[in-house]
């Protein structure tokens, strides 16, 4: 399957998901028909070359890190993303959490937020402290 039909498969289980994480920016200022448009235009995004990039260099850090059962305590996808930019650069929070779920871990959203949280080991925390000298990052 091509990282674009991947994508897609994961976009259409998840219909929330876009470029953003979950959901739409301040959600709480906007309408129902601001969010679903929002929404929409960012799902798109997820689609196009770079981020289809980033999924794929996403999905190969991902892969270095044991599934766990028991969501991560350590915080969400906003902060680990954070921790893998050490190692790929800039990496959208949807692209992210679309990679994670590629990879068959656990991820559900963190209330009405953004983000998700994730079954991943805590070593993929460890790995984003050590390029900080020690300061967690998210």
């Amino acid at each position: 399957m091509t990282s674009h039909e991947t994508m897609q498969q994961i976009l259409d289980a998840e219909p929330l998901l876009n470029d953003f994480g979950y959901g739409a920016l301040e959600e709480h200022h906007k309408s129902a028909e601001q969010i679903a448009a929002e929404i929409a235009a960012n799902r798109g995004k997820m689609l196009e070359p770079h981020s289809l990039t980033q999924f794929e260099a996403a999905r190969a850090w991902l892969r270095q890190f044991p599934k766990i059962k028991q969501f991560s305590r350590h915080g969400s996808s906003y902060g680990l993303k954070h921790a893998a930019a050490y190692d790929l650069g800039y990496v959208t929070n949807g692209v992210f959490i679309a990679a994670a779920i590629a990879e068959g871990f656990r991820a559900e959203r963190v209330d009405r937020s953004p983000n998700a949280r994730i079954a991943i080991s805590s070593r993929a925390w460890e790995r984003g402290t050590r390029a900080t000298g020690g300061q967690r990052v998210g």
